[in-house]
């Protein structure tokens, strides 16, 4: 079972989603992150993966919840985390970043494993208010 840290980079009701450079997948939108590595913690390798992939060192996180899911690719489990970043974002492994109104987040092509949890990506703007 592999453990996988999400960020939802919110910022003025805006989530920031990044378009992939690379297969599989190339072109399609998802939210940073990535997998949790041996003896990492989940705050740890969240903070590695945003600095990997947008070059964010600065931000508050707030977890939200965790969903374990199996596809093709094996088991995982998701750990979702709402991001209040402190600093501009730089895409490092993306083609490009841009920040997308909660409103027109389903009219995206998202990467497939996302698509089931776009309602959710739109609530997480409520959580934490700050």
């Amino acid at each position: 079972m592999q453990h996988v840290v999400i960020g939802l980079i919110y910022q003025n009701h805006k989530l920031c989603v990044a378009k992939r450079l690379t297969d599989p997948f190339i072109g399609y939108i998802e939210c940073p992150g990535g997998k949790v590595e041996e003896h990492e913690t989940l705050e740890d390798a969240l903070s590695r993966e945003l600095f990997e992939e947008v070059n964010l060192t600065v931000f508050d996180r707030y977890f939200l919840k965790s969903i374990q899911i199996e596809n093709e690719y094996g088991l995982f489990i998701l750990h979702f985390y709402k991001v209040v970043p402190y600093q501009e974002l730089v895409p490092k492994i993306y083609d490009e970043l841009f920040w997308i109104d909660k409103r027109y987040i389903k009219e995206l092509i998202w990467i497939p494993h996302n698509q089931p949890y776009l309602d959710f990506f739109i609530e997480a703007d409520l959580f934490y208010p700050l």
